[in-house]
């Protein structure tokens, strides 16, 4: 392609971006033109708007920055990269203590990024298309969970820190809907069927379902929208639509309120976590719950039953509690 033929589709691709690009595109765009001045901010826009659900721009986006910055700590532009940065970087994962499940999340999205490109011949390989991936293990979950005391706690904190708090907390562990579901909906997403009160809301991967509200909820929700009946359901005080970041910290608010052990590592997903397994501590059959939650594989429910039954029958109880008893008659 001639020089004058790459300015014209460099063009073309700048107005493509500019018309229709979403939020979560834009930032990623922006972020990355502080280092490169060349089309890669504008093709990870592109491959990011060819990603239907916005959870999964903002995770691919997340994924892809910190690949990014992996490659400029190294001296090697994204673009140049080749298979020995790859295995590279998934070294110095592993030395650096990040998580199996994030550090797997990140190569995917990499991988992602590369097919993209190659699609639109705007690359030739993908560095770390055949990296060996980090074995993960189906019983371990790295949410922290929370007792039905602690729960009840924190959502006595969140009503009195405001109704926002208050409905959010509420729906998200009663009904167990992922953070960007829940902020993601609208006034309008909620109704009624067959006698039950209902809330609408897209799914990861861009489907949408329809969700019961127990009373307590649809309460909760109807105090904190005071006869709102237009717009986003969760708005800050200027009237634009809740994001994450500000639900993130209302709720580690709360938890600081109701003095919470896990106050400053807490987020939303405990909330769901905490609503599978309080469901199934209370009877709620695994395969109604995985249904509930929108797991498509059976394993990722059954991933909180396991840890939830080896950690409440942990022979370290019985350990501890004798040495306790042993300690306690030493020291009398």
């Amino acid at each position: 392609m001639s020089d004058d033929e790459n300015l014209t589709a460099s063009s073309e691709i700048a107005t493509v971006v500019r018309d229709i690009e979403p939020i979560e595109a834009h930032s990623a765009r922006t972020k990355l033109e502080q280092t490169y001045t060349d089309d890669l901010p504008r093709l990870v826009s592109l491959w990011l708007m060819a990603q239907r659900s916005p959870n999964t721009r903002r995770a691919y986006a997340r994924g892809f920055q910190a690949w990014a910055d992996f490659c400029r700590s190294v001296g090697v532009h994204p673009m140049d990269a080749r298979r020995p940065h790859g295995d590279a970087y998934m070294r110095s994962m592993e030395q650096a203590g990040t998580p199996n499940s994030t550090a797997n999340a990140r190569l995917s999205a990499a991988s992602s990024f590369y097919d993209y490109a190659i699609d639109v011949e705007a690359a030739e390989v993908n560095p770390v298309k055949k990296v060996k991936r980090q074995k993960l293990d189906q019983d371990h979950s790295d949410t922290e969970g929370l007792t039905e005391d602690e729960m009840a706690r924190l959502l006595v904190a969140a009503k009195k820190l405001s109704p926002r708090a208050y409905a959010l907390c509420m729906l998200l562990y009663t009904v167990g809907l992922r953070v960007d579901g829940a902020l993601g909906a609208d006034v309008e997403s909620l109704g009624y069927d067959a006698g039950h009160r209902t809330i609408t809301v897209r799914l990861k991967g861009g489907a949408t379902a329809k969700k019961a509200l127990p009373p307590i909820t649809a309460h909760a929700l109807e105090e904190y929208l005071g006869g709102r009946v237009t717009g986003p359901l969760f708005v800050t005080r200027t009237g634009r639509r809740m994001d994450e970041p500000e639900a993130w910290h209302m709720l580690r608010r709360a938890a600081r309120r109701a003095e919470l052990p896990q106050a400053g590592s807490i987020h939303p997903h405990v909330l769901r976590h905490c609503y599978i397994t309080h469901g199934l501590d209370k009877g709620v059959p695994l395969h109604i719950m995985q249904d509930s939650v929108d797991h498509k594989d059976p394993r990722t429910t059954r991933r909180y039953d396991r840890a939830r039954g080896r950690l409440s029958n942990s022979p370290s109880y019985t350990v501890g509690a004798s040495i306790a008893e042993r300690l306690e008659d030493i020291e009398k």
